[in-house]
């Protein structure tokens, strides 16, 4: 419509099997619009008259992602790219995007030159420069959703771990105070200990921490008795 109204010249909308559609026109008149756009020359570079400004490069960068840009879903990964046909295009393009901070990374792939980025924050500020700024927040939703869930997941495995270790050392100490009580007997053993031994096996799943409590000691001197203990019964387990 843009080009019939302005030109006055008839454009054929073309659509490809993968579903992207693009704009067709030929002639001098064609050439024309080029040369309005500034893309009239070889090679193709960005003529600095059209991004003086800050809203020029904007509408630059959405033009240029509009027509050759991508993003992934963020709940599958974070990536998002600009591809171009034109290698000469590329340190214009990258200047460009230096200007929001958004240093994006630049390979060649199947004759294109593509400029991807795989930051979660650095594709916050390039959606930002394009004006989605809806979808800016969405990404910025996911991405603390995926922070929250990994943070969980790991506080979960860390407790996980713990209690697993803890849940051995009280077999190994219960093990070890039945070894005593059948070689020499709980009543033979000082009484700072005894009380220990005992209030171990009465609580076989309790943490040092709670029998600290239970005790009305430290967890410290609970710890260091139950080693003295764990010592005794492999002293007397060798003879």
């Amino acid at each position: 419509m843009l080009i019939k109204r302005l030109y006055n010249l008839d454009a054929e909308l073309l659509e490809r099997e993968s579903g992207i559609f693009s704009v067709r026109m030929s002639g001098a008149e064609a050439v024309k619009v080029l040369r309005d756009m500034r893309l009239a020359t070889v090679p193709i570079r960005i003529d600095k008259s059209l991004v003086r400004g800050e809203c020029c490069k904007r509408a630059f960068i959405r033009g240029a992602f509009l027509g050759g840009g991508a993003i992934c879903a963020p709940q599958k990964g974070y990536h998002m790219e600009l591809v171009t046909g034109h290698y000469a295009l590329c340190g214009d393009f990258a200047e460009i995007l230096r200007f929001f901070d958004v240093s994006p990374r630049f390979i060649k792939r199947k004759g294109n030159y593509v400029f991807y980025i795989k930051d979660s924050e650095q594709m916050c500020d390039l959606l930002a420069a394009l004006g989605a700024h809806a979808q800016m927040m969405a990404l910025l939703n996911v991405k603390i959703e995926k922070e929250v869930r990994n943070s969980t997941n790991r506080r979960v495995n860390c407790e996980n771990a713990n209690a697993e270790k803890t849940a051995d050392a009280a077999v190994l100490q219960a093990h070890a105070i039945r070894l005593l009580a059948d070689r020499v007997g709980l009543d033979h053993l000082p009484p700072q200990l005894e009380s220990v031994a005992r209030a171990r096996l009465e609580s076989p799943e309790a943490t040092l921490a709670e029998l600290a409590r239970a005790l009305g000691l430290t967890k410290s001197g609970v710890n260091h008795r139950m080693r003295r203990l764990m010592q005794l019964a492999e002293e007397n387990k060798n003879g």
